[in-house]
């Protein structure tokens, strides 16, 4: 499946704020995302190993990062609708500009289009 980088970052947003909100770090530009905890852990989760596919993918080097090429991550059926419910969850925890609130809603149809019937 490919996604913009914007659209990425939403659902690498989603979900840490989903399945580890402590990850998030308030800083005073922004936020960072702590990858250290489940980095270094002997058993990941399926959602940690989703995340740091994720990072993988968004911190790998690309010809032109600034063209806003397409990026292309590989996701099964789960992990589709992983990321699905995700930004679900999120549009629903806290009010969002109308752009991004399109963007998560357009994703999502792609994903579950991708991810097939539960």
């Amino acid at each position: 499946m490919t996604f913009t980088s914007d659209e990425l970052i939403l659902a690498l947003v989603s979900l840490v704020r989903a399945t580890r909100p402590a990850m998030l770090r308030q800083e005073a530009d922004g936020f960072t995302i702590d990858f250290e905890a489940i980095a270094e852990s002997k058993s990941p989760t399926e959602a940690d190993r989703l995340l740091l596919k994720i990072r993988a993918l968004m911190e790998s080097p690309r010809e032109n990062p600034a063209d806003g090429s397409p990026l292309s991550l590989d996701l099964d059926a789960a992990e589709a609708r992983r990321v699905a419910d995700a930004l679900a969850k999120l549009e629903l925890l806290q009010a969002w500009p109308a752009d991004v609130l399109d963007m998560s809603r357009t994703l999502r149809v792609r994903l579950t289009a991708d991810a097939g019937p539960r």
